[in-house]
Order: C-alpha cells, then structure tokens, then sequence
C-alpha cells in the first residue's frame, strides 16, 4: 500500500490550495500551494482552527460552517486577510469546500480546494488556449505582437486554416477577401511563413492608403529625377523589395485602375519598370492580395479589370464576419485579454455578464473592433473584473445605436439619441467624433470606394483612409 508520504507529495505537487478540516474546524492537513497562499507556515496552519481567521476578521465568514449545517458542497468567493502572515495584502480566492460522511452520515471531515482569484483567468484562459486549433506564425515587423497566434475554434476558420497550410508551399497568387478587421493581412502572414520565401519578411502596402500619384512610385519605384520631388538617388519600389519574397497589397479593390494594367504585367512578365525608366528588372515574387469588397461586382462595374482579377483570384480564401463564426469570439477575447493582462501588469476577468453580451453582439469591425476593445475594457476598467457597463465601450455603443447608416444623411445628427447612451451626454469631442464617424460610413456605405466617398465629401482620399482606420469603418 502507498503511505501517507506519497499521498502528501502528490497533493504538494498541485497547483490549487488543498486543506482539510476536522468536524470541530481544526486544520489536519494543508498542502504547499494553499501555505504560499495564506503566507504562513504549515506547523502555524497545522495548530489553527479556521473559527480562530473569522473571530480576528482575517476572513469573513466561515465555510466549513455551512458545509457542517447543510451537509453539502460549497463554492464560494471568500476574502481573505491574514494580519499575521508574509501576504501584505488581502485577497479573494474560490473555494470548493467538501463534506466527507462518516459512517453515522454526520460530516467526519471536510476537503477544501483553493484557487486564487487572479489564477482563475489564467487557467481557464490556458484551457481555451488548449482547446482552440493554434497556429503560429512567422514574427514580422508588419505583424501585431498580439495577433502572433491565430485562434480558430469554429470550423469556417479552421477549414481556412487548412487550405492556407496546403497552398502556403505553392508559389501561386492568392487573393484574401472579408470586411474589415477580420484578419486578412494575418492570414498572409500565415501563407507566407509557412512559404519556401519566409526567410524573406514579407512586404505589405495597403493600396487605399496612398494618392494614385504617389502609389506607382511606391510599388514601382522611380529613377533620380523623375519627377518633382523625387529623391536624387532614385528609390527601389515595394514589388522590387519583394524580390525572393511575398509582396502583401491590401485593398487591392481601390487600386486605380491605370495601374492595374501595370500590376498585371508585372504578374504575369515578373518584370518591373521603375517610373521614369526605360530598363527592365526581373523580379521574383509571390503575390498575395486581399480586398473587402466584391472584386466581381466591380468587375461589372468597370471598377475593376477583370483580366486582372483572373490573375488574382487562383487561389480564393474568403474570411467570415465575426458574427458569422460566433465560436471565435470568445477565445479571441481571452486571448487579446491575456495579452493586455500582460502587457499593462494586470489580472483583469470577464464577467459573465460581459461574456454574455460579446457573445452577443454583432461586432461589425470584427477582429480588429474586439481587439480595441478589450484593450479598452483591460485600461478603463476599475476593478479586476470588468463589466461592461463600468466602461464606454465600442460595442456598447455600436448595439444600443439605431440604424443610422441605412437612414438619409441629414438623420445622422440626433443628440437625444446620445443623451440615452451616456446619460448627462458626450463632451463636445466626443460628439463631433461620433457625428464625423457617422456621416464617413454613411458615404462609404453609399460610393463604395475611399476614391468616390473622397470625392463626394471634399476631401481627400488619404483623409477618408484616415478616418476609416481611426474609427474601424467599413
């Protein structure tokens, strides 16, 4: 038979707290984790009874009591402040106190486990970790730190998990499409690390980010003196620095299409032609592109080529909304706390209530929306656990809004509408904020493009990106 010694070692080796009790209270066993917890020793724990914690308001109330007057197990939150112990500060754990019956059905014994409050998050942030199909990607400085691990429970993401992994080794254009914020730039991360060219780091542009003056010398590069402006050495375009490598263009649907024609060259000749030069270099690169419309509908359009988009569209991963693959959205969460949790030295949870309403909010700027706003949730919060109405969060205000972006743009100004959100109201930033957001989707809901909502509201192209990047547009 095993003796007392082994049963002891193996109790010392788990990570909870682990005490038991006799029918009078007195503490018979406590193992290492649950002495580092209460910082005492285990002969001081071994001569206590727990009434002795709750007479000296080191806690404050007792379990084991109701475990003895009910008869049944107990799971509760309990505060504990050991005055005469190396802990310094209070804290809460859950504990799960158990009855052991004797022979006569009168408690004999009581078991108790203890985890601390703070390593709850941690463990049941590791168990959806362990639950969830990781897959890690190549460091890259275009790539977020947080966003080094794509987690996909549902089954759309972990099929287009596993097509990329089989078409990553293939040198074969392919072309990502979803709404904003739902991961594209990630997946291309993914394909290229797991490329034959990942020892390479991959070279992003995002197309609607650039006038149409500046984005041919950006992808083409330009000889010394080429134009106004121009540096005098002359500049290596960003399909040239692709050379060996993969060559991200995201937004590839706001491309102008003067230079869709160029880019379709350079696709199909692997030949560039730097702006104000008759040379020809050949480069060797993998395009990987992505788009958050429907590339076909402005093919019909005119909008776009359509021998451009052939050329594009090989290999097509299409990424659902985050409303589309609800699975997601809470491991995505935990793990975006956890990073931030981290990152600002904090031990933050969700209540279920905060669950409960990510669960089931629609998050229209998926990803990219859920990430800000647990990082918002991680710094605004008071308390270690967030709720959400101790916050103001983007997504209290997207799901309590009404459906102004479908409505006229003269509806969009409503100040009692944000009177009910915030209660005495928004400062006047807060407002002009909201109502700039606003009208900006409005028009991109309307114009379709960056280019044509630009135009409409007379301003700048770069201005609109800006925007749309500032607020998490559509």
């Amino acid at each position: 038979m095993l003796d007392r010694a082994f049963y002891e070692l193996m109790l010392d080796n788990i990570s909870d707290g682990v005490y038991i009790l006799d029918n009078a209270g007195n503490y018979l066993y406590v193992n290492s984790a649950y002495v580092q917890m209460l910082g005492m020793s285990k002969t001081e724990l071994l001569n206590y009874n727990v009434h002795e914690f709750l007479s000296s308001n080191q806690i404050n109330f007792c379990i084991s009591d109701i475990v003895y007057r009910e008869k049944r197990r107990v799971v509760v939150f309990q505060d504990v402040a050991i005055s005469n112990s190396k802990r310094s500060e209070p804290f809460r754990h859950l504990v799960v106190s158990t009855p052991v019956f004797g022979a006569d059905g009168e408690v004999q014994n009581i078991i108790a486990v203890c985890k601390p409050l703070n390593a709850i998050n941690d463990f049941y942030n590791e168990a959806m970790a362990n639950s969830a199909s990781q897959v890690c990607v190549q460091p890259n400085s275009f790539l977020m730190d947080d966003q080094e691990t794509i987690v996909a429970v549902s089954p759309a993401m972990k099929n287009l998990l596993q097509v990329a992994h089989e078409i990553a080794g293939f040198d074969t254009s392919v072309l990502v499409s979803g709404e904003s914020g739902t991961g594209k730039e990630v997946i291309a991360q993914y394909i290229h690390g797991h490329s034959s060219r990942a020892d390479h780091g991959m070279v992003v542009i995002n197309c609607a980010s650039l006038p149409e003056n500046l984005l041919e010398a950006e992808l083409f590069g330009y000889e010394k003196g080429a134009f106004t402006g121009a540096s005098a050495a002359g500049k290596k375009g960003l399909i040239e620095a692709a050379d060996q490598s993969s060559l991200f263009l995201d937004e590839i649907n706001s491309l102008p299409l003067p230079l869709q024609g160029k880019l379709l060259r350079a696709l199909e000749t692997k030949t560039i032609q730097r702006v104000g030069s008759t040379a020809i270099k050949k480069v060797d690169f993998r395009l990987i592109s992505a788009t958050n419309e429907d590339l076909r509908k402005a093919v019909e359009e005119k909008r776009f080529r359509a021998d451009l988009f052939y050329r594009l569209n090989v290999i097509p991963l299409e990424i659902a909304p985050l409303r589309a693959r609800t699975e997601d959205i809470l491991p995505l969460a935990l793990h975006f706390l956890n990073f931030y949790n981290k990152k600002y030295t904090k031990s933050k949870i969700f209540t279920e209530n905060t669950i409960q309403k990510m669960q089931n909010y629609s998050w229209p700027g998926n990803v990219r929306e859920l990430k800000n706003f647990v990082e918002r949730s991680v710094v605004m919060s008071a308390s270690d656990r967030i709720e959400i109405t101790n916050i103001q969060s983007i997504a209290v205000r997207h799901s309590e809004q009404t459906s102004s972006d479908e409505s006229s743009a003269s509806a969009l100004v409503y100040p009692p509408m944000y009177q009910q959100l915030w209660g005495a109201g928004p400062t006047l930033q807060e407002y002009l904020e909201r109502c700039e957001r606003e009208y900006i989707q409005y028009a991109l809901n309307t114009y379709k493009s960056t280019y044509a909502a630009a135009a409409a509201l007379g301003t700048s192209q770069s201005s609109i990106m800006r925007r749309k990047q500032k607020y998490f547009l559509s």
